[in-house]
Formats: structure tokens, sequence, C-alpha cells
């Protein structure tokens, strides 16, 4: 459930960020190479797909970083102990 959070907040920090008008490669590579007219169209809707090619792309590689990161730091802790206790009120 974290990697679904951590997915989130990045895809919305890359999206602002691409949006605020900085320059991501991927967003704009994909889009020059797929749509090149979507930017002397209408500039505000090539930042917008822009920014939403990069959260996604940015997003990702991040939430696997993290996943990743998360598995080893989890086996390097070893099994767990967990302990039931049942009681009978008979």
């Amino acid at each position: 459930m974290i990697g679904a959070v951590i997915f989130v907040i990045f895809f919305v920090l890359f999206l602002l960020v691409s949006l605020g008008g900085v320059y991501l490669p991927p967003g704009h590579m994909i889009l020059e190479a797929i749509v090149p007219e979507i930017f002397q169209a209408d500039p505000m809707y090539g930042q917008l797909a822009e920014g939403i090619i990069n959260g996604v792309i940015y997003g990702f590689i991040i939430w696997l970083i993290f996943s990743i990161a998360k598995m080893v730091y989890d086996r390097m802790q070893g099994p767990k102990e967990v302990v039931v206790k049942v009681e009978n009120n008979e």
C-alpha cells in the first residue's frame, strides 16, 4: 500500500514540475516523436501531456526503486517470529 502512496506523490511532483516549465527529457521526446504538432496547436495541451507522461515514467521508476529497496531490506532483517496466544473460555 505504501508503494501506491510513493507513486502518487512522485507522479504529482513531476507533473507539477513539468507544468512549471522545466524541461524533462522523456516526456518531451516522446511527444515530439509521436505527436509533433501538439506543441504548435496549443502549447498548454502539450505541456499537460508532457507532465502526465513525465509523472507516470518518473513515478514508476521511483516506485520500482522503492519496492526493490524495501524487499532487500526486509530480507536482510530475516524471518520474524509471530506468537499467537489463544484463550479458551469454556
